[in-house]
């Protein structure tokens, strides 16, 4: 009798244990158990019992998602915590809490790239919304960056369908979404030199978007020498020269004995000129809007009349 109670005893214990096993080893006491370390902030503890509640239910998105928060709190644990939200959002295209926690880290590191990839993954309005204060598009500037020879006129437009945004800029490499940020109410001027122009759009939430970034190399051409028709000879008759330069720029010239160097305070060439009797050098140069001047041409002119 004693040893059939024994027995009893052993297979009943026996049973408990393997009650007590398969509750602490189940989904539900892990999930519930992790919670309770998070709560706590003991975020380590949180991500083992997490992880057991991960491995009864991998596709559970409650569980993603409280690993990606948690793991978000972790240092140098963001990768990890971007690939649990992840599989969270592309189970669950309604999940907004996943979603915004998401584009947050996103945010962080300026991964707007990765912001419009995970767009595909929300299903509903509400969690469509949840981009509207991240997927912030840059402005649209109207010249690419580059090396250009003369002042550029930039514009900046909200991206398309986003005219109730607000546009800020600097031209001196700060950032444009701070203190440094001018809001832009019409075009820029660039000159000379290198232009550093960082632009970002603002919602009417006032949040700061993507910043775009271009730079604009401007180094002005020396314009080309004058030309002059005819170029040089021996007249005996009246003649007059016409001088040519590039566009936009004003020619100044002398009558000399010998070669010289005109400038603004020579005389301003506007119609064909005569050719002075005797020998004489035409000198001319060209200077355009920026003050740039070109080479000096040079060439004797003779005009000795017949008799």
């Amino acid at each position: 009798m004693k040893k059939k109670l024994s027995i009893g005893i052993i297979i009943v214990i026996g049973l408990m244990g393997l009650i007590y096993y398969q509750y602490t080893t189940s989904f539900s006491y892990q999930y519930t158990q992790g919670r309770a370390a998070e709560t706590k902030k003991e975020y380590s503890s949180a991500v083992l019992h997490y992880r057991r509640a991960l491995e009864k239910k991998p596709e559970d998105v409650r569980t993603l998602y409280s690993l990606g928060n948690v793991y978000s709190r972790l240092g140098g644990q963001k990768e990890l915590a971007k690939s649990f939200l992840l599989k969270a959002v592309s189970l669950d295209g309604n999940y907004t809490q996943a979603f915004s926690l998401l584009l947050k880290l996103y945010e962080s590191d300026g991964d707007y790239d990765s912001m419009e990839k995970v767009l595909k993954y929300a299903d509903g309005e509400e969690a469509k919304a949840v981009f509207n204060d991240f997927l912030i598009k840059p402005p649209v500037f109207s010249q690419p960056s580059g090396n250009y020879d003369d002042d550029i006129v930039l514009t900046l437009e909200t991206p398309e369908d986003e005219s109730d945004y607000q546009i800020f800029y600097t031209t001196d490499g700060k950032a444009p979404n701070g203190v440094h940020g001018h809001l832009y109410d019409g075009s820029l001027y660039l000159t000379e030199g290198k232009n550093v122009v960082k632009a970002v759009c603002r919602n009417t939430n006032g949040k700061f978007g993507e910043v775009e970034k271009r730079v604009y190399r401007i180094k002005y051409k020396t314009p080309a020498e004058p030309k002059a028709d005819p170029n040089g000879g021996k007249f005996t008759k009246k003649k007059k020269v016409t001088l040519t330069a590039d566009d936009g720029c004003s020619i100044y010239y002398s009558w000399s004995r010998k070669s010289r160097t005109p400038d603004a305070s020579d005389h301003k060439y506007s119609e064909p000129i005569e050719i002075p009797k005797g020998y004489h050098v035409l000198s001319a140069v060209a200077i355009d809007r920026h003050g740039k001047r070109s080479k000096v041409y040079h060439m004797g002119f003779s005009y000795y009349p017949d008799k």
